[in-house]
């Protein structure tokens, strides 16, 4: 896709951080966007901000883990703008992070895979067809995993974004086969300023577990501290947007926003292919900042 203006964006996720970028940054190009978000007052905000730009948005609460509202989703972009040509399935929670994966809850799974990885399916389930509908129109999906797509799992969140990246690289190859005008990207952000780590505030009270009221700190809280503080000397959103951009223009599948997580990367490979056994490291734990 090389021509944005007058198209239509759909970003999920877009109250805050990447995807607030994401929106902000397609508007500047032209296209008309659809913010949508579980949270209903940031999302109100942020399309308040953008309107005041007088760029051409709306919102629309969505709950991606509810199949139904991402077809509301789509069925109100069609309203507001008749078509649609970008998509980026970006909504993301850090998900479950106080202990080993076995005493994890039916709760802890269902809104971790929730979210991360049925949100994603629900996106292209709903929204593929109706961009390969629209031929000969361009289209692009972008789905969100993470630089934990590309190395060993070591936590919940790395899981489901595993489960993106191959989700991904899938439709990659199926639509090319079909020669289909529809292109797709997977992101594999590093470390990136934003509230990922403070997504326990949009988690619905179903999901909870039902100590979630008690009081005192979790083991999940200091690893959220630390990712806080890490984050804060990272890529902020708006860089992540320009990188993305002109991913999209290049088609360029795989899109990463920087090189801290590379030695794993390899490592990981390596193991693969010389059949090794993982060498242990601080699962979850964001890699060292590079001076």
């Amino acid at each position: 896709m090389q021509d944005f203006r007058n198209k239509v964006a759909v970003v999920t996720g877009a109250a805050s951080g990447m995807g607030r970028a994401f929106a902000e940054r397609f508007a500047r190009e032209g296209m008309k966007v659809v913010l949508a978000d579980i949270e209903q007052p940031a999302l109100d905000q942020a399309v308040a901000e953008l309107c005041a730009q007088q760029y051409d948005v709306i919102g629309v609460r969505t709950n991606v883990i509810q199949l139904s509202d991402v077809e509301d989703l789509a069925r109100r972009t069609l309203e507001a703008f008749g078509k649609v040509h970008l998509v980026c399935n970006n909504a993301g929670v850090e998900g479950y992070l106080d202990g080993a994966l076995w005493e994890a809850t039916d709760r802890d799974w269902d809104w971790t895979f929730g979210v991360n990885f049925w949100g994603v399916v629900n996106g292209v389930r709903t929204f593929l067809p109706i961009m390969l509908a629209q031929d000969p129109d361009e289209g692009y999906m972008v789905n969100t995993a993470s630089a934990t797509a590309l190395v060993r799992g070591s936590n919940m969140y790395g899981i489901t974004k595993h489960a993106v990246r191959a989700l991904s690289e899938t439709l990659y190859g199926q639509l090319k086969q079909r020669g289909a005008r529809v292109g797709i990207s997977v992101l594999c952000p590093g470390v990136v300023n934003t509230r990922l780590f403070d997504g326990e505030r949009n988690r619905p009270s179903e999901l909870r577990p039902p100590d979630s009221s008690h009081a005192g700190e979790r083991p999940s809280d200091a690893i959220r501290r630390a990712w806080f503080e890490r984050a804060a000397q990272s890529n902020s959103p708006d860089q992540v947007a320009e990188m993305l951009l002109a991913a999209i223009r290049e088609e360029r599948f795989y899109v990463y926003t920087d090189h801290e997580w590379d030695d794993r990367v390899k490592a990981f490979c390596s193991d693969i292919l010389n059949g090794s056994n993982p060498v242990l490291q601080a699962s979850l734990t964001a890699p060292a900042a590079r001076t």
